[in-house]
């Protein structure tokens, strides 16, 4: 018996500690992305955690009172799990405020909120070893059995944590069962009815049940605020892809809800009566321009639905033509549909029995490698958060996107930055170099009348016609510059410092 609670022990930690590493990135990523800076950042912050805490469970191991040592290394860890709901918040907005680089506020912010607990689990694994030993005749067969057990427990709580908890129960409930489930394991170590640690277990996990409901309740009620166009309430969930945020706000005297996924403006949608379909940001409003290159523009693929507010546009504007949209989260489409008017725009133009709104949840790189329909334009606007989605900007992605296309037909992709030649156009010059490889011709149009060495948003146009644009402008391209391919996509290191 005293073997299989140990094991069930380590296995239960190791779970509880990948199941935090994946919540310490979705608590980020809304206010510094999710990039893979930030994921570098958050793994390499709890491997320095854990191997912190496997040292100093080693110094226990080998003293006295193991089993006490033992409970109170996961007293402490459930303490600073439970601790995290309540201060998350606070710090995520004081650091993000003072600091802008990603990798920085993603690094202080994973050593405030996620050092401690997870230093305090990576203690559990070395005494747990030492325990389960008989004797020193047997330390390899023990060791490499108990890292078996942890790895498989850490790798279940991968999986249980990345397909099943985080997209259906989000972060910070999690959390509060993660107290609990440590809570539990607490008397696996060596149970007494009267050992005082029983009565933190016990209030540990009342505490929990008691404010993971009051969370669900005010998320509830939070999100009835912002449907009613409240202007202090925010509703959030985790989709499998991100953490999604919505709220109202004010926009050049405009009252407007937004969606925010992993940091970045996603979508936005007025609110006023009889203008839900009007355009919110100046650079949707530029895909337009796809008419200038092509007249007989019938069927339109945009990748990248979000709040939908483009294919709302669209639809609503020119009732002969068609479009498919290509949203990688089948969760953010339903968002569109209760918060964003995806819905009543479905009813008012009958979309169900026209088809002429496909909705497709797929990736849009798998769905341009496997798609053998036509289109006349293609439209990109698929982003994480601020960065573009890295597959869709190689050549081989450009080259799909043009064996989608009609003859004559066009491409358009919004791309974030500047258009001076200094480190924030690395991107936008290593992306137009790349498109230039499939098309004859690429054009760049500014969103915004800004001086050029402003990060803004960009419509790069590619087509093989010969098209004049009074608008674009010119960025010297050198011979040597970057071809963005699969093999080779440093799309991370070229983005812009926003």
């Amino acid at each position: 018996m005293k073997r299989l609670r140990y094991k069930i022990i380590i296995f239960i930690v190791d779970a509880v500690g990948m199941i935090l590493e994946l919540v310490a990135s979705r608590l980020i990523s809304p206010y510094f992305g999710s990039s893979n800076i930030v994921w570098t950042s958050v793994i390499g912050i709890i491997l320095l955690s854990t191997s912190l805490g496997n040292y100093i469970g080693g110094k226990f191991a080998d003293k006295e009172e193991q089993k006490n040592k033992l409970k109170v290394a996961l007293i402490a860890a459930s303490m600073f799990v439970l601790i995290i709901p309540f201060i998350q918040k606070d710090i995520l907005i004081l650091i993000s405020k003072y600091i802008k680089r990603e990798e920085i506020g993603a690094i202080l912010t994973s050593i405030l909120l996620f050092f401690i607990p997870s230093t305090f689990l990576g203690i559990v694994n070395p005494i747990l070893i030492k325990l389960e030993l008989d004797s020193f005749d047997n330390v390899g067969k023990v060791t490499g059995r108990m890292s078996a057990i942890g790895t498989i427990g850490g790798l279940i709580g991968t999986f249980l944590g990345g397909f099943i908890l985080v997209p259906n129960i989000g972060s910070i409930y999690i959390l509060y069962v993660l107290n609990i489930i440590v809570c539990l394991i607490i008397p696996l170590v060596e149970f007494k009815l009267k050992d005082i640690i029983n009565i933190y277990v016990i209030i540990s996990i009342i505490i929990s049940i008691v404010f993971m409901n009051l969370s669900l309740n005010k998320n509830n009620n939070n999100s009835d605020l912002v449907l009613d166009g409240n202007l202090e309430s925010t509703t959030s969930l985790d989709t499998q892809y991100g953490r999604v945020l919505i709220y109202n706000m004010y926009l050049e005297n405009n009252l407007v809800r937004i969606l925010n996924i992993d940091s970045g403006y996603e979508s936005g949608t007025f609110l006023e009566e009889g203008k839900v379909n009007d355009l919110v940001f100046n650079y949707t409003k530029c895909y337009n321009l796809m008419f200038d290159c092509k007249e007989d523009i019938q069927d339109v693929l945009l990748i990248g639905g979000a709040g939908y507010s483009y294919p709302k546009y669209f639809i609503s504007h020119y009732e002969d033509k068609n479009m498919d949209v290509v949203e990688i989260d089948k969760d953010i489409t339903e968002v569109a549909k209760k918060y964003f008017f995806l819905d009543k725009l479905i009813k008012d133009y009958d979309l169900e029995n026209s088809h002429r709104l496909g909705l497709i949840n797929s990736d849009g790189r798998v769905y341009l490698n496997e798609n053998s329909k036509k289109y006349d334009a293609i439209l990109n606007d698929a982003f994480s958060g601020t960065n573009p989605a890295k597959t869709l900007t190689t050549i081989e992605a450009v080259t799909n996107i043009k064996k989608s296309l009609n003859e004559g037909g066009v491409y358009l992709t919004n791309i974030v930055g500047s258009i001076d030649g200094g480190k924030n156009s690395k991107f936008l010059k290593a992306e137009v170099n790349t498109i230039n490889q499939v098309f004859k011709n690429v054009y760049i149009i500014p969103t915004e009348n800004k001086p050029a060495a402003s990060v803004i948003n960009n419509m790069v146009i590619a087509t093989d016609k010969d098209i004049e644009f009074k608008d674009a402008i010119n960025i010297e391209i050198d011979k040597n510059e970057i071809i963005i391919t699969d093999d080779y996509c440093p799309v991370d290191s070229l983005l812009p410092e926003l």
